[in-house]
């Protein structure tokens, strides 16, 4: 017997035809299909989308929201006759989750829902649709527009999930309660925002900035040994500071130690990789930069010395101030010119001279592709040249006694032409003030050398200098030569400064004494001593900072110029021959002229580098 029906079919909201199958996602109303329901949108809009009023606080007016939103549903079912009395709309499941992208469209856009693929669809295809839909398949949208404004914020549940909003690689940022919270948040740099939402801070792995170098000291300028390496020394400016200041590593060191004696607690965690500390050194703590960290051992490297050590990581101290973390290093890491490695031997006697011995820098050369420089240095007292004294080192210890014959092994052919000319731009004047005279001493017997003998039998003067001075008066006379010939700059020096002036096609030692114009027009030769005639546009150099400030000729009064003339074979006439020549005299100072008189003994003929 056929069954009574019970219900109306459910009709398309836009063409009427009954048994419509498909229903509008936000409010029920049914459709044939895509087509249908996006040609009916411009009159179905106006009862699908709720128009936007003034409301009331949301957690104030829960309940009366609810009300509001039961009484507007109903007079929406109201409005449409077609939807009284329908039984529950059977949906297929796979179409429901197609739609769900165009809904999440349709919300934002207040455009109709539609779906690309689906707007493509036939009638047929809808058809094939209908046919297709699997039996007990219901709707679990039977309140759409009470569900949605209940839970305005939660997206709607498909029978397939939709795509994630956001993603999973930062973690979600806790719950912030009041505005001021996120200000003070975003002030302190616990949270961000990217695109208009809060997320929290991500810390960055840990890169330490690199230290960087100070400016190397200039030829000239006063080093100290700071530490002996392998086959290398560190080095550092024992000069003052520019204008005066204080010494720059001397206050480095000072700081550090200040510093570090406010520092109570060691590290909480390992160190990274180049991160600079405090770590102990013989009960003092100073910089250091960490190399690498296993099993709880550190293994550091202190640049303001240049040594490394190994140490428990647990020892060692955050640096607070972050201008001596990042401090310039002052200490630089040099090879000695011509010394390929150290010997034990040499090892042994550069320990004994670290931080109590000065030098002057004289040859400072710019290796390709490293920072460390080749140099060469005269100590300041003893005037002899640390390359020569490390090689004299390595030596056999028979011939260390072969003096002649180890000086010349030791020099170089060419090393004069490792001189560096002089700067302009960043030369200080050196006044005579700053040069160290020599004494001749007053006994019977002494050994001198005749450095100058132009006035030896016209006015009885001569210049000697002491034996024992004679390498380093033949080296300071050839340094003249090379640094006059290397350097293109012209000087104008002022009083009281010393420079290099060219006499004769010979460059001298000099200090200007009159000046015309305000250039110096004569000059008084140190190492002849004499002074010489007016010059006009005398070519003057500036004093070489690496040459020596040693002074080696002292003139003196001989009381028998003729025993001397016996020297030259008694003719005046070659007295240029002189000069060399090794006499022994008996030397004494008169009290009224306090100049030095000689009574030569003996004499014995030599070479001498001479002017």
């Amino acid at each position: 017997m056929a069954s009574k029906q019970m219900f109306a079919l459910a009709g398309c909201g836009a063409c009427n035809v009954e048994d419509a199958n498909f229903q509008c996602f936000t409010c029920g109303t049914y459709y044939c299909g895509v087509s249908c329901q996006m040609s009916h949108w411009p009159l179905h809009k106006d009862l699908c989308i709720p128009r936007l009023v003034m409301a009331t606080p949301l957690r104030e007016n829960s309940s009366l929201l609810t009300q509001n939103a039961l009484s507007t549903n109903a007079k929406t079912l109201s409005a449409a006759p077609n939807l009284v009395k329908i039984p529950k709309p059977v949906t297929n499941g796979v179409a429901m989750t197609k739609m769900l992208p165009d809904l999440q469209t349709r919300k934002d856009n207040n455009g109709p829902v539609t779906n690309g693929v689906a707007a493509k669809k036939t009638a047929l295809d809808v058809e094939t649709v209908k046919d297709n839909i699997p039996a007990g398949a219901v709707s679990n949208r039977e309140k759409p527009a009470i569900n949605a404004i209940k839970a305005p914020l939660q997206a709607p549940k498909p029978s397939q999930p939709a795509e994630a909003v956001g993603n999973n690689e930062n973690p979600a940022p806790k719950p912030l309660k009041t505005p001021l919270q996120v200000l003070n948040a975003l002030q302190s740099g616990e949270i961000s925002v990217v695109k208009g939402k809060i997320v929290p801070k991500i810390e960055p792995p840990r890169t330490p900035k690199p230290l960087q170098r100070g400016p190397f000291p200039a030829p000239g300028r006063h080093v100290k040994i700071s530490y002996v390496g392998k086959d290398m020394l560190y080095i550092y400016d024992s000069g003052l500071g520019p204008n005066g200041e204080p010494n720059s590593f001397e206050m480095l060191i000072s700081r550090s130690l200040d510093c570090a004696m406010h520092v109570t607690d060691c590290l909480s965690a390992p160190p990274v990789i180049e991160e600079i500390v405090f770590a102990p050194f013989e009960d003092d703590y100073y910089r250091s930069v960490v190399k690498s960290v296993q099993n709880g051992i550190a293994e550091v490297f202190f640049p303001d010395f240049g040594n490394s050590m190994k140490i428990e990581w647990k020892k060692l101290k955050e640096i607070p101030d972050e201008k001596l973390k990042y401090a310039v290093v002052v200490t630089h890491p040099v090879w000695i010119d011509n010394v390929k490695s150290f010997t034990p031997r040499v090892n042994e006697y550069l320990e004994t001279i670290v931080d109590l011995h000065e030098f002057v820098l004289t040859t400072v050369i710019d290796m390709p592709s490293t920072h460390i420089r080749m140099v060469d240095m005269r100590h300041s007292i003893q005037q002899y040249v640390l390359s020569e004294k490390l090689l004299a080192l390595q030596q056999p210890e028979s011939s260390l006694n072969l003096k002649t014959k180890l000086v010349a092994q030791l020099r170089q052919p060419n090393s004069a032409l490792k001189l560096v000319a002089t700067n302009p731009n960043t030369y200080k004047p050196v006044y005579y003030s700053e040069m160290i005279d020599t004494n001749i001493s007053v006994s019977k017997g002494v050994e001198l050398v005749v450095s100058y003998a132009l006035h030896a039998f016209n006015e009885n003067k001569i210049s000697v200098i002491n034996k024992s001075n004679q390498a380093a008066y033949e080296k300071t006379t050839k340094d003249c030569q090379t640094y006059g010939q290397i350097d293109p700059n012209p000087y104008n020096p002022q009083k009281q400064e010393v420079c290099l002036v060219k006499v004769k096609d010979i460059w001298h030692r000099a200090a200007p004494v009159n000046f015309k114009y305000g250039k110096p027009v004569q000059f008084y030769l140190l190492d002849l001593p004499a002074f010489t005639d007016e010059i006009k546009d005398a070519p003057v150099r500036r004093y070489p900072p690496g040459l020596t400030r040693h002074l080696f000729a002292v003139e003196s009064i001989v009381e028998n110029p003729g025993f001397l003339l016996q020297a030259i074979h008694g003719d005046e006439n070659k007295v240029e021959q002189l000069p060399g020549v090794t006499i022994r005299a008996n030397v004494y100072q008169t009290i009224e002229d306090d100049i030095i008189h000689l009574n030569v003994v003996s004499y014995e003929k030599g070479s001498l580098y001479a002017l």
